[in-house]
């Protein structure tokens, strides 16, 4: 005989399993580009349409589902709309993006942190140490410069240019007047951009690339911050398509591989597009 607390354990995992049946038509109209014929809404749902008909009557019915009378397509209801508004106004952006920070550092074994725009520009608000003897000397409120660190170039390119243009502006005078080994011109720094933008993502590997920021005469000063660490630096963004967070790996250049579809920058990669889900961005 079934103890108690096994015949609790069994009715939590039994559900109902009408919903559960019901749950493919929402995510297909949700991940649709508009509404959907009977046809289509049962094929991608993976049933046939004859029960796929049943269940939208139901769903119609409570809101979730309605019908163009005209032409007979299928769309998301007021209520899934109302869900869907009550669901990103309790939304925890920082505490969703701590859980991925855990996860994405559990994928890699590295250093992760998550920065945010601040009014200095790229500042890192969380930041989980590797488990390795040789850690990152990052801290959190870091300000990150936007011309040679991977967390800051990402914010350079996906940001709007009117939300970037003064800091960076700034920088690169900085960067002139201290020699650094780093870009001094928008036109240096543009090839940094255009490469970030095409990969989705940004990435240091100890020192800058192009050759084209490290002319004669300028300090290493720069370099030696990077010197022996590789970065990758992937854009996080929220509902309305705004970037929102950079997510962030950096380690020893002897555990992260450079490349741009090895294992550490597809995990980044992945791990912010998953965050950028979660916080109801829609690509």
């Amino acid at each position: 005989m079934k103890s108690t607390v096994e015949n609790s354990a069994a009715d939590a995992r039994q559900g109902i399993q009408s919903v559960e049946v019901a749950g493919p038509l929402l995510q297909a109209l949700a991940r649709a580009a508009g509404p959907l014929p009977l046809s289509a809404l049962a094929r991608i749902a993976g049933m046939p349409a004859a029960k796929a008909h049943r269940y939208l009557v139901s769903l119609i019915r409570v809101g979730l589902v309605e019908q163009d009378a005209a032409n007979g397509l299928y769309d998301l209801g007021a209520l899934a709309l109302e869900l869907g508004l009550v669901s990103l106004g309790r939304l925890d952006a920082v505490k969703l993006a701590d859980e991925t920070l855990a996860g994405l550092r559990e994928a890699t074994g590295e250093t992760v942190a998550l920065a945010t725009w601040g009014n200095f520009g790229p500042t890192y608000i969380r930041l989980l140490q590797s488990k390795r003897p040789v850690t990152v000397n990052l801290q959190i409120g870091s300000v990150m410069p936007m011309t040679y660190t991977a967390s800051g170039l990402c914010f350079a390119a996906f940001l709007p240019e009117g939300e970037t243009e003064e800091l960076l502006r700034a920088e690169l005078a900085q960067n002139r007047s201290g020699r650094l080994e780093a870009p001094h011109t928008r036109k240096e720094l543009q090839p940094l951009i255009d490469e970030t933008r095409a990969h989705r993502m940004a990435r240091m590997i100890g020192r800058l690339a192009p050759s084209s920021a490290q002319t004669a005469g300028r300090t290493r000063t720069a370099g030696l911050l990077l010197a022996g660490f590789n970065a990758f630096s992937a854009p996080v963004f929220n509902q309305e398509g705004q970037m929102q967070f950079a997510l962030t790996v950096v380690g020893s250049a002897a555990h992260i591989d450079q490349d741009w579809n090895g294992d550490i920058a597809r995990q980044t990669q992945a791990h912010a597009e998953l965050l950028s889900r979660r916080l109801g961005h829609r690509t």
